[in-house]
């Protein structure tokens, strides 16, 4: 287990590095002040470049976890339901068992048949 979980953290670096790397020569490239104006509020704010597109990749992330999350809702929801049938069918099986069980146990033995073959014979 402890293999493994090192493998993952080494995975997640190799992944997270490079893009962390890109993400610093972005804003040290790009340091220039541009004006950004909210159009309901009056006035404009001097942001660097890089904070602007930074956190517009942020806003569009969050968006789209948001839009992710919610489009699984329905099979969530289809999920929970099918586990709980499964559990309340699950439950129906044990009690047919018990009831069988006790139908057999009440059950009179088979009367005493006549054999197939005549042992007097022999």
């Amino acid at each position: 287990m402890a293999r493994r979980n090192l493998a993952v953290k080494l995975i997640s670096f190799v992944i997270t590095a490079p893009i962390m790397i890109v993400v610093v020569l972005f804003a040290v490239s790009n340091r220039h002040l541009v004006p950004m104006e909210l159009w309901p509020l009056p006035g404009a704010l001097e942001v660097p470049l890089y904070l602007v597109a930074l956190l517009a990749l942020v806003a569009g992330f969050v968006l789209g976890g948001t839009i992710a999350w919610a489009g699984e809702l329905g099979q969530k929801r289809r999920a929970v339901r099918a586990e709980k049938r499964a559990e309340d069918l699950e439950r129906e099986i044990a009690v047919m068992r018990i009831r069988e069980e006790e139908i057999r146990a009440q059950a009179l033995p088979a009367p005493n048949r006549p054999a197939l073959v005549d042992r007097r014979v022999a």
